[in-house]
């Protein structure tokens, strides 16, 4: 898997400028970094029980069914809630960590299992590992991630939790690219430490981004974009590679 991703971090290999229109950018950035990572054997095995569906359209998939009632079960798989001042503890509930983690196993079975759970397992798990590092996701029940702390951003009105799911990224900017330029700038042991295969690492790491997230006024600065623009390029980096990981284990010796 080093040798993948060390292949990916020294290749110029660009996206069409269509997919940053397509919305959903964060996920879309992290599905394509995964597949610029992953050799054609495995792509190839992933793209079979994916069908006619991309890498990038797998992404998204868990928002694009939000608003149909049968998926309302989907809703809490997003996100998981700790507290202020407390840790992990974990449960059966259907939360992040947990649905992430059913997936992976779900994908190791894939000889016994059929095509259709597979393809279920693995849009599950192309969107959620995104979901997992973005610290909100990760965050306190008290303001629903987020999405009940009002800011004021570049002059016009929205919520904390909106401002980290994409306004930044749109505004700053953030491309593939980007990312690839600061995943070269990385340390052989940031690297190493980004391909853990730990769910709960994952989330306790973008819980440590909460205090940072939260160290704002009422009006967001741009000072704080221009810090958390690394962040996030960082966690998106960090998802895509894990995301890899991911699929590279499950995947390396499928006929």
């Amino acid at each position: 898997m080093k040798k993948l991703i060390y292949i990916l971090l020294f290749s110029c290999i660009l996206l069409p400028s269509s997919i940053y229109a397509w919305g959903a950018k964060g996920h879309k950035i992290i599905a394509a970094i995964a597949k610029q990572s992953l050799n054609k054997q495995i792509v190839d095995s992933v793209q079979k029980y994916l069908g006619v569906m991309s890498f990038e359209e797998a992404s998204v998939w868990m928002d694009e069914v939000r608003s149909k009632k049968e998926f309302d079960y989907l809703k809490t798989w997003h996100y998981v809630n700790v507290e202020k001042d407390k840790t992990y503890v974990k449960t059966k509930d259907p939360e992040v960590v947990n649905e992430i983690e059913i997936a992976i196993a779900t994908l190791k079975e894939k000889g016994i299992r059929d095509k259709e759970k597979i393809n279920f397992a693995l849009k599950i798990i192309f969107h959620l590992i995104g979901d997992i590092h973005q610290p909100l996701h990760c965050g306190y029940a008290d303001d629903k991630g987020g999405n009940t702390i009002k800011v004021t951003y570049i002059n016009k009105e929205t919520n904390l939790h909106k401002v980290w799911d994409s306004e930044i990224i749109e505004d700053a900017g953030i491309t593939l690219n980007d990312c690839l330029k600061l995943a070269n700038e990385m340390s052989a042991n940031e690297k190493n430490k980004i391909q853990t295969n730990n769910v709960e690492v994952w989330m306790n790491e973008s819980r440590a981004l909460l205090p940072e997230v939260y160290n704002f006024d009422a009006k967001i600065k741009q000072d704080y974009i221009d810090k958390n623009k690394l962040v996030i390029e960082k966690q998106l980096v960090k998802a895509g590679f894990r995301l890899a990981t991911v699929l590279y284990q499950s995947f390396k010796n499928n006929n």
